[in-house]
């Protein structure tokens, strides 16, 4: 039977980021920033945290806002979620919409050329 906890665990860890990064975060580099997934190391110590921005020129200094913030973060989810132990955040950009597109515009090309 497989582990379902860190996929649980996930989903709160998620929704509880995206509150406080919406909410609670005052560095300015952090706006208009949306978390997008979380993933769990099956001990639940390391969270992967995938984010993206509204302007891709915005990206590192979004990344570094969030690193600055992650101690703040950590400790919102550990009093929000009350977890043996909180994960250690890892904020990584999200580039699944970069290669959705970037593979839409190759079949759209492959398309023309087959007409």
């Amino acid at each position: 039977m497989p582990v379902r906890r860190p996929e649980r665990v996930s989903g709160l860890l998620l929704h509880a980021i995206a509150d406080i990064v919406l909410r609670e975060v005052k560095d300015p580099r952090v706006s208009g920033v949306t978390v997008t997934a979380a993933t769990l190391s099956p001990d639940l110590r390391l969270a992967r945290i995938f984010v993206r921005t509204l302007q891709d020129e915005t990206r590192a200094d979004a990344l570094a806002g969030l690193q600055s913030a992650a101690g703040y973060i950590r400790r919102q989810v550990a009093a929000r979620l009350q977890l043996r132990y909180t994960p250690t955040l890892e904020f990584i950009y999200d580039t699944t919409l970069d290669e959705v597109n970037h593979l839409e515009n190759l079949f759209h090309k492959i398309k023309q050329e087959g007409r």
